[in-house]
């Protein structure tokens, strides 16, 4: 991966949050709920596969150093984030290390999306609910939706040989308990099953 970082200048990271996991493949699909309830291993093995008969490209888990490489492309292209009333204003370093309720899906945060019924739904503020991939403008910067909210996403990065890390931030807490940079090892067992978790694949060439 690395060496394909340096030969063609990056890597494709998913838009939306890895869905149908509990299906044979795995997708990255706008309005897909199916992005957790597995173990990591077996979101390991989805965004590994993610690639089919391409053997051009490899897929994977996201690593941890492409998760703080992506945040920090953010910040050096200075894309525009909702600002409630006001519009539209550049994320700061603020919005994706201290407090990101102004662009994810945090339990103190309030936005309009896309339900599965391809109606329109409001999330209320101190209101906990996981939302589609993809379903909501307020959560997406540079054309990727959730980085900052909806369920917590695994990476490829271990703490020690017992726990696996997971990053962003999470529907259930408010954006200053768990900004977009949040990174957390402690009791993530690689076998443990829960609503919060889910993954972010990428794609690089060989």
């Amino acid at each position: 991966m690395i060496e394909s970082i340096k030969k063609y200048g990056g890597f494709y990271i998913g838009r939306y949050e890895t869905g149908d996991l509990y299906k044979e493949e795995a997708v990255v699909k706008k309005m897909n709920r199916n992005t957790s309830n597995q173990t990591w291993y077996t979101m390991y093995e989805k965004c590994k596969n993610l690639a089919g008969e391409n053997e051009n490209v490899e897929t994977s888990m996201i690593w941890g150093s492409l998760w703080d490489e992506t945040l920090q492309w953010l910040l050096e292209s200075g894309v525009q984030i909702q600002d409630g009333e006001n519009g539209t204003r550049t994320i700061t370093e603020a919005d994706i290390n201290t407090d990101s309720k102004s662009w994810g899906n945090c339990s103190n945060a309030t936005f309009e999306y896309t339900n599965t019924s391809g109606g329109t739904s409001t999330k209320i503020e101190n209101y906990e609910t996981v939302i589609p991939t993809g379903s909501a403008e307020y959560t997406k910067t540079n054309n990727i939706y959730d980085l900052a909210g909806n369920v917590f996403e695994w990476s490829l990065e271990a703490y020690s040989t017992r726990y696996r890390v997971i990053r962003g931030g999470y529907y259930e807490q408010r954006g200053r308990t768990y900004p977009a940079c949040f990174r957390y090892c402690g009791n993530t067992y690689p076998t443990i099953i829960t609503s919060g978790y889910g993954c972010r694949s990428v794609l690089y060439v060989k």
